[in-house]
């Protein structure tokens, strides 16, 4: 009885961590280069009537010497949606391709 009552707030507590980052569609997950020395993630910034898409880096092995700057803007759009999805694209890039071994 008692396994049961852990399992089901164990499913609880993971379909809440879910839902919180459902929620928060101006963050999103670091996109890792293959070194493992620098990440990338896009930030939505609102600014007058539309959204911007910044691009910032995180560098360092782990978290007691990260850094973190902001790196590049994926431009302005209308929608937070849109912002999103061209900041991870070019938050990919970033990591797959400009700065793979940095």
């Amino acid at each position: 009885m008692r396994s049961i009552l852990l399992s089901l707030i164990a499913h609880a507590m993971a379909g809440l961590n879910r839902l919180s980052l459902a929620l928060d569609p101006q963050q999103s997950e670091w996109f890792t280069n293959r070194s493992g020395h620098s990440s990338f993630r896009p930030e939505i910034i609102p600014q007058g009537s539309g959204f911007n898409a910044v691009i910032s880096r995180r560098t360092g092995y782990s978290s007691r010497d990260w850094r973190y700057q902001p790196h590049a803007s994926a431009g302005q759009f209308s929608s937070a949606r849109k912002a999103l999805r061209a900041g991870r694209r070019m938050a990919r890039q970033m990591a797959e391709l400009r700065y793979r071994f940095d």
